[in-house]
């Protein structure tokens, strides 16, 4: 349903069966409430079999978004056989002097990192960015708010339309 909600286009019914195929299972053999806590709870690191979980997961959601994102579904086989080509493991001259264009992406990998830590140190947060257990005082809290803001307005690149003014 979800894919008929998201639009007329034959991907959204795609993306929204492909969801459908993940669920499914999992729901029909009650399993689908297993992994409802936080991943590493009490500890830093994650263990091998939960790093290998949520690659999983990441890489089937990147999977169906293509999908939801694409034009047609020729044009979805299109990006998902140039993903999945050999050249993906390839680095030509040209990428190399794209990475090495100045700072700004430099910069722009160590947010990511710096975000992605965030993100990571306060996963069992409802959001990354709750910080009222005390242990930062207000100055710091809102400090790192306006860093966020900045280090967004920054790295903002060409406008987009928000994607559901499509519909």
């Amino acid at each position: 349903m979800s894919g008929f909600w998201h639009g007329a286009n034959w991907t959204f019914l795609v993306w929204g069966f492909v969801n459908a195929c993940y669920f499914l299972p999992l729901m029909l053999l009650k399993l689908n409430r297993r992994n409802i806590d936080t991943v590493a709870e009490g500890r830093i690191f994650p263990s091998l079999k939960e790093a290998i979980q949520m690659a999983i997961t990441f890489l089937l959601t990147l999977f169906a978004w293509v999908f939801f994102r694409a034009d047609s579904v020729p044009t979805a086989l299109s990006y998902l056989k140039s993903m999945l080509s050999p050249s993906l493991f390839r680095i030509s001259v040209m990428d190399i002097k794209k990475l090495s264009a100045g700072p700004h992406i430099i910069y722009l990998f160590l947010f990511l990192f710096i975000f992605l830590l965030i993100e990571w140190l306060q996963r069992g947060k409802q959001h990354a960015l709750q910080f009222e257990d005390g242990r930062f005082p207000l100055v710091v809290r809102w400090c790192v708010y306006y860093a966020v803001a900045i280090i967004i307005f920054w790295f903002q690149g060409a406008q987009q339309e928000f994607i559901y003014f499509q519909f």
